[in-house]
């Protein structure tokens, strides 16, 4: 996977992402101060986080993205509001409740079956505190270009492996659909020249497990809690026209 393949490539890619933040800072600021963050990758969430005051718990299955989360929260002077675990959100036992659990920027597509699914919030469940809030969101499968290689803007920042005078770097993907298991993988393809006209081509990939709007609201109702759906980080009303569906969910009872 990109993440442990390429985590350069991956952060560059998002480096001026900012649209979920705004949301789970209000989500913080209303529901905290003790936060779990579920797929933290590289701390982008969790240094917005850090930075407005609360004390995160970054939860993440990679090695190498945990590795850059540290580092970029320490060099933000933020370590001592962060901590970070390396595990599996399907299993994890941790000996504290949070009064926040957030799963951000699609983190929950990389449970890729049912059993996945039901053990990933069966833990989510088990590490809220009574009253407490799960908040994720996922983007709505709608797909183009499927099956067709194309080349991607270049880079926020430029290259991140090739800075070298007179290189050169194109980003190429294909992506392909499994429609019965509802997964999208994503290949990527870093092209790389040299000053000296040496080619190097570096691929990784991404697979996601999409969701329908009833599946989402089903899962969630299954593993005891009631949900809000929205269409937006806005909290707009979900439509045809939404590009991700914003979950907020608390426990029943």
């Amino acid at each position: 996977m990109i993440y442990d393949e390429a985590p350069e490539l991956y952060d560059a890619q998002y480096l001026a992402y900012r649209d979920d933040l705004p949301f789970y800072l209000r989500l913080a600021d209303d529901h905290g101060p003790k936060i779990l963050e579920l797929g933290a990758g590289s701390g982008r969430v969790t240094e917005s986080l850090a930075r407005a005051g609360h004390q995160v718990v970054a939860l993440d299955a990679s090695a190498a993205m945990m590795s850059r989360a540290r580092e970029r929260l320490a060099g933000a002077g933020l370590e001592q509001r962060s901590e970070f675990l390396l595990g599996d959100m399907c299993d994890f036992e941790l000996p504290q409740r949070f009064s926040l659990v957030i799963a951000p920027f699609n983190t929950l597509m990389h449970a890729y079956g049912l059993d996945d699914q039901d053990r990933t919030l069966a833990c989510v469940r088990r590490h809220l505190e009574p009253g407490g809030v799960f908040a994720f969101d996922l983007y709505v499968p709608r797909f183009a270009q499927l099956g067709v290689l194309r080349s991607e803007p270049s880079l926020p920042g430029g290259d991140p492996r090739n800075a070298a005078a007179g290189s050169r770097s194109d980003l190429f993907l294909i992506q392909r659909d499994d429609p019965e298991r509802q997964i999208l993988t994503t290949t990527y393809y870093l092209d790389e020249a040299s000053p000296d006209g040496t080619l190097k081509r570096s691929v990784s990939t991404l697979r996601q497990r999409y969701y329908t709007r009833f599946e989402i609201e089903r899962a969630l109702r299954a593993a005891g809690f009631t949900l809000k759906l929205y269409g937006g980080f806005d909290r707009s009303r979900l439509s045809a026209d939404s590009h991700h569906f914003v979950g907020v969910a608390r426990l029943q009872g």
